[in-house]
């Protein structure tokens, strides 16, 4: 869910400093959304032990000068490469942009600004991006699409620029409706009718395709899990 700003006020002025405690790692990715931290973390696990390490922060965190300081001070410098989706473009985050672009361009981290609305690009964020523009393009694709296997592609592409050996993957368009696989992603039906034990009760779980878009899966992987404790085939659905 995005949360409407309803005054010109930036979020650096609105909260006391706060400490995030987290230690380096070779990425970084930062939003304000919940939903894109949930999505990109549960990608990048999906991944592990093969990929760097990874932190996540939520943009509502680091609204005060002193905290994007703090932060900036134990994770940023060290960073191989940040990500940053910026619900409501750079003057919602003014000082941890310039900051950010400071510390990139002084050190060479790849640093990708994204806008956190994907219909249209914002070529401020762009301009200030350290990574190409083709490579930049390819990651805001990735959370146009949405879902799973995106956001895999989106932590491969990231795990690349961090010097990983990781061949690039480019985003694909999620279809209206159709299966989803706990730990998997979207399959063909195929992928169920080749587990099914004979006797077994099939159910079908319906899930609203958005669900999938946002990462917001973890119910229905817990509704999967529980039925085939109870002896039941359960196919994940989704739809528009």
């Amino acid at each position: 869910m995005h949360i409407l700003a309803t005054t010109s006020a930036s979020l650096d002025d609105l909260v006391e400093p706060v400490d995030l405690g987290q230690s380096p790692a070779d990425m970084v990715a930062l939003s304000f959304t919940d939903s894109d931290l949930a999505a990109t973390e549960a990608a990048w696990r999906t991944g592990r032990p093969a990929l760097p390490d990874m932190r996540f922060a939520a943009l509502r965190d680091l609204r005060h000068p002193m905290s994007v300081d703090l932060w900036i001070d134990r994770v940023a410098l060290h960073a191989k490469v940040i990500l940053v989706r910026i619900l409501g473009g750079y003057d919602w985050w003014r000082y941890g942009c310039d900051r950010l672009v400071d510390v990139a361009r002084d050190r060479g981290i790849a640093l990708v600004l994204l806008p956190g609305e994907c219909r249209e690009d914002d070529a401020t964020l762009a301009g200030l991006s350290t990574v190409p523009v083709s490579e930049r393009a390819a990651l805001l694709d990735c959370f146009r699409e949405g879902g799973p296997d995106n956001m895999r592609a989106l932590i491969g592409r990231l795990a690349r620029l961090a010097g990983a050996d990781v061949a690039p993957e480019v985003a694909r368009p999620l279809e209206k409706a159709g299966f989803y696989a706990p730990g998997t992603g979207v399959v063909p039906f195929v992928h169920f009718a080749a587990q099914e034990s004979a006797g077994r009760p099939v159910v079908p779980v319906l899930f609203y395709r958005s669900m999938l878009l946002a990462g917001d899966v973890a119910p229905i992987d817990a509704l999967f899990r529980a039925l085939s404790e109870h002896g039941v085939s359960a196919v994940p659905v989704f739809v528009s």
